[in-house]
């Protein structure tokens, strides 16, 4: 079972379904994977997944919120914030693309099998939006930045930022190329975008 989520190895029945849910969405999809399938792999009963989640749809949900805030405080951990601008800039994306090859089927089943979940998943994927701005405000507003000139960034271009990053990823699953190809053009990117907003 994936340890990443829990480096030390998941300690409840809970932390066991995720780790499987994500093993299952990476390997074969959300829409392919079934609630038979994530108990299987967490090698426990479905009333046991029952009595943690609703239903498959939640548990997918839970894994989305979880791996969200592990990938933001593995980025936030990662940068030093007396580096460079350009340095800091190409940490945050290499600590991403780092997050991102541990699970790339969950990233693109992130990019492209949540939004047609409705409206349930509109609000999940809105409170992962707002914890991406959160972090590229904080990583905007360090000294070293504001001594280079950048303001913080504002919402319209952290939104425009996470929107571009995200389809490069999944072009890059897609493909099947290394997901490390996206660092330099993402770097590029995004540092011409926070320099744009500075004063």
């Amino acid at each position: 079972m994936n340890s990443h989520l829990w480096p030390e190895g998941a300690s409840s029945t809970r932390e066991r379904l995720l780790a499987a849910m994500l093993d299952c969405v990476a390997g074969s999809g959300y829409r392919e994977t079934t609630v038979a399938d994530v108990v299987r792999v967490a090698q426990t009963s479905r009333r046991s997944f029952y009595q943690e989640f609703d239903d498959k749809q939640d548990c997918f949900f839970a894994l989305v919120r979880q791996t969200t805030r592990f990938t933001i405080d593995e980025i936030a951990r990662n940068v030093d914030v007396e580096a460079t601008p350009e340095e800091q800039v190409r940490q945050a994306v290499s600590s991403y693309v780092a997050a991102g090859d541990r699970y790339p089927g969950l990233m693109l089943s992130w990019i492209r099998e949540l939004p047609a979940l409705g409206r349930p998943a509109e609000l999940v994927k809105n409170e992962a939006v707002e914890d991406w701005i959160g972090l590229f405000v904080r990583l905007t507003s360090t000294p070293v930045m504001v001594a280079a000139g950048v303001s913080p960034i504002s919402r319209e271009r952290a939104v425009f930022l996470w929107g571009g990053v995200r389809e490069l990823t999944a072009d890059a699953v897609e493909s099947g190329a290394p997901l490390s190809e996206i660092i330099e053009p993402a770097t590029a990117a995004c540092l011409a975008l926070i320099r744009a907003g500075g004063r």
